[in-house]
């Protein structure tokens, strides 16, 4: 009878896996904030579906915040600004209690793709369904549209998704050295993104004209291709600054004071715009300062003229 020496198997002498014996609670608690902004976002999806084709009273925005949250897409707008803030903390408390973990930083991938990837996509479409298929009335959205929005939305979400796994695979373990960052971050697409939406419902919520234009009508073709840009731009090469180890830790001039004091009046009076502008400026840093690079550094490989004697 033939018997078998399980000794010697190829199996005995391979390592046990690690096991995760403990996390630590704070900076896993903002990712989880952040994860649940995402979700948030996405339930007010279907609550702004529920509203477009049946009558119910609703109390989640009050009427003293019409006016900065007139839709249920503008709340879930600002419910992505909130995952940002909780993105913005995790990594700094982590490294506050000395608690940096590779659990932490696939946390915190996973629940920025839903946060920045999956949760502003869905934030347009449903803007777009509402008006592709209203209770009454023509539809305010042609079939071109929508299927170039649905192209823009599946190339942003799998652009997110390639950045952060990308980023995971990339990353140093010492980010508080970190400068820069190859590629546009997801939370800064996912700015640029929410951004546009918020202007929109501004625009839109009463419909309003400026110079005989229908902004709102032209922001939901510019949205798409704002979503193709900016996932082509995450999965690029491009340099883009670390904005808190760059611009926040370190000490800044006393001018700097009247930039932010006049970010801060552009906020008052619309925070709309405010945002398009901050967005949008991070976004086209990283070419600027890119081809700036790229200029500075031909130039100096440029041959000196002779010197006439």
């Amino acid at each position: 009878m033939e018997t078998r020496d399980y000794r010697h198997s190829p199996h005995r002498d391979e390592e046990p896996r690690p096991r995760l014996i403990g996390v630590s609670m704070l900076p896993a608690a903002a990712t989880l904030g952040n994860l649940l902004c995402g979700f948030g976002a996405v339930f007010y999806c279907l609550l702004s579906i529920r509203d477009e084709y049946h009558s119910v009273p609703s109390r989640l925005i009050h009427p003293h915040l019409a006016t900065l949250l007139p839709s249920h897409v503008a709340v879930g707008c600002y419910l992505i600004v909130a995952a940002m803030i909780c993105d913005a903390l995790d990594g700094r408390l982590a490294r506050l209690t000395r608690k940096v973990s590779e659990f932490g930083a696939q946390l915190d991938s996973l629940a920025d793709v839903v946060s920045f990837g999956i949760a502003p996509i869905m934030l347009f479409m449903t803007l777009l369904l509402r008006l592709a298929v209203p209770a009454d009335g023509e539809p305010l959205v042609s079939r071109i549209l929508w299927r170039f929005s649905m192209i823009g939305g599946v190339v942003y979400v799998s652009c997110a998704a390639i950045r952060l796994a990308r980023y995971n695979a990339e990353n140093v373990k010492h980010e508080s050295a970190q400068k820069k960052f190859s590629g546009l971050p997801a939370p800064g697409a996912a700015a640029a993104f929410v951004s546009l939406l918020l202007l929109h419902e501004d625009l839109a919520h009463p419909a309003s004209a400026y110079f005989g234009v229908d902004w709102a009508y032209v922001l939901r073709w510019l949205i798409p291709l704002a979503a193709l840009a900016l996932g082509m731009l995450m999965v690029s090469r491009i340099d883009y600054v670390h904005v808190f180890n760059v611009y926040v830790r370190r000490k800044r001039p006393p001018t700097d004071l009247v930039w932010l004091l006049i970010i801060l009046g552009v906020g008052w009076f619309s925070p709309q715009v405010m945002l398009v502008l901050a967005a949008m400026t991070y976004v086209l840093s990283g070419p600027i300062l890119g081809w700036r690079s790229a200029k500075t550094a031909a130039d100096t490989r440029l041959p000196s003229p002779p010197v006439e004697v």
